[in-house]
């Protein structure tokens, strides 16, 4: 029930206090300038004594408000007396209450007129304008960071570069959480000992991606005393830390108050988003609802991102030697002959692993796998980052080399071959040299579509596989034929 409803009668003491515990809003009723009843909202914005009730509750108004408000309490008894509808502007306005500190707080009043008989009682209901500007100033931001995350988690679509979707998140704290001038986001390394910006805001990345901050002296460790698990503001970090005088200055920035808060995925820690200022105590109750919204949606997305990715990896290689399967390979090749230009070349190479079938038969297909797993590996060893390397199925192979001279790879693949003789495999208690035939194509001399290239290359490979049964005594796995 509000006050706007209660009836011209008298009112029971016990009554106005029940009615008042009922109510968020600071509320006061008085009667012959005296403050009969008040709820503890009241208290709290006014910071008047309860234990002085005897004191006018005109003493918490300035002197202007004061005036306004007795010069209303007129106007609304005149206007009683005449039968007549007090109207919204003649008992709502603005004014300012003093609190016990002096403090003006900007408030918007509402006077009712409870009764008249058998004395004169007043209630006075108050807004804090100034929380209600915070509250508004709160809900603007929640809103604009609730558009920045959409924006966000569209784009995470988009975002083949883990990079962007940083330099995203970060945009999104620079514009929801104003009062920091710097934003930064770290990432545990491998060995959990460090953390490493991957993004930053406001510091140069010049700077930034040299910096390494050991976990055990970062803000949160030295107040904590192990890793951060949950938001955390620090107001003063100049009268906390003063003995860690390279971590409060950075790029000539002294640093005055910060607010970090985890990110967790999979229940690990993923890193830990930081916002710094140069003033002391700048970040609020609002900030800190914010910087968790955040954290959530931040780790949500990171998390299906990371999900994403699996599934599209796992749909895109091989489950057991992690290459790229038959149908990227195809894509990636493709599309490199249809936008290559007329100076760029390349080879195809097509790889069949002689005697997996015997591997397979004699030890069983834990031993088969181990021998494509070894293949793989070294086959990595010996290819640039720009080589593609793909299996088509079963025992073959292919290998796209980019930009390469034929006797360039041609005298790679002869190394590995002879790494594999060198290196046989254990199997049973026996050693299997692990050897593979091969065809080649090049591009554009025999071919600049994929279909004809890797034809000719697979022609290439069972020649050279026939070639080899009749010529090569082949050391354990013939013993076993």
């Amino acid at each position: 029930m509000g006050l706007k409803k209660i009836s011209d009668k008298d009112l029971t003491k016990e009554e106005m206090l029940l009615f008042l515990n009922e109510t968020s809003i600071s509320i006061a009723i008085e009667s012959d300038d005296e403050l009969i009843a008040a709820n503890r909202f009241f208290y709290e914005l006014t910071g008047f004594d309860s234990k002085k009730r005897k004191n006018p509750v005109s003493s918490i108004y300035a002197a202007e408000s004061a005036v306004k408000i007795e010069e209303c309490k007129k106007r609304i008894l005149e206007t009683v007396e005449k039968s007549q509808t007090i109207r919204a502007e003649d008992k709502q306005f603005q004014v300012f209450v003093v609190n016990s500190s002096g403090k003006e707080i900007k408030c918007i009043i509402d006077i009712v007129l409870l009764s008249t008989k058998p004395v004169i009682k007043w209630g006075y209901k108050l807004i804090d304008r100034s929380n209600l500007h915070l509250e508004q100033s709160r809900t603007e931001k929640m809103e604009k960071l609730k558009d920045s995350l959409l924006n966000l988690s569209q784009s995470l679509v988009r975002i083949k570069d883990i990079q962007n979707f940083y330099d995203l998140v970060l945009e999104a704290a620079a514009e929801t959480i104003t009062n920091g001038e710097f934003c930064t986001i770290l990432r545990i390394d491998e060995v959990q000992e460090n953390f490493i910006p991957v993004a930053a805001k406001g510091y140069s990345w010049e700077l930034m991606e040299n910096f390494k901050l050991p976990i055990k002296e970062s803000f949160a460790w030295l107040k904590l005393g192990h890793l951060l698990d949950k938001t955390l503001i620090i107001d003063d970090i100049q009268e906390l830390y003063k003995r860690s005088k390279k971590l409060i200055e950075i790029e000539g920035h002294e640093l005055k108050s910060s607010m970090q808060t985890p990110i967790y995925v999979d229940n690990e820690l993923y890193g830990i988003l930081t916002i710094d200022s140069s003033s002391k105590s700048t970040f609020t109750e609002s900030d800190f609802n914010i910087i968790e919204y955040l954290r959530t949606q931040i780790q949500i997305a990171l998390e299906n991102q990371l999900l994403y990715n699996r599934i599209q990896h796992k749909a895109s290689h091989d489950e057991l030697t992690d290459v790229i399967s038959r149908g990227p390979f195809e894509e990636q090749v493709i599309k490199f002959l249809s936008t290559k230009h007329h100076y760029e070349s390349c080879c195809i190479v097509m790889m069949d692993l002689n005697d997996l079938k015997v591997v397979n038969d004699i030890w069983g297909h834990s031993a088969g796998d181990s021998y494509l797993i070894e293949f793989i590996s070294v086959m990595k060893q010996h290819m640039r980052g720009s080589d593609l390397l793909s299996r088509l199925g079963g025992d073959e192979f292919a290998i796209c080399f980019f930009s390469s001279q034929s006797a360039q790879f041609i005298e790679r693949l002869e190394e590995i071959q002879k790494h594999f003789i060198d290196n046989p495999l254990e199997l049973g208690g026996r050693k299997v040299s692990c050897w593979f035939s091969y065809g080649i194509s090049h591009c554009p001399e025999d071919g600049e579509t994929y279909d004809v290239l890797i034809n000719t290359a697979d022609s290439q490979m069972y020649k050279m596989k026939a070639d080899l049964k009749s010529k090569i005594l082949k050391n354990d796995l013939h013993d076993y034929r």
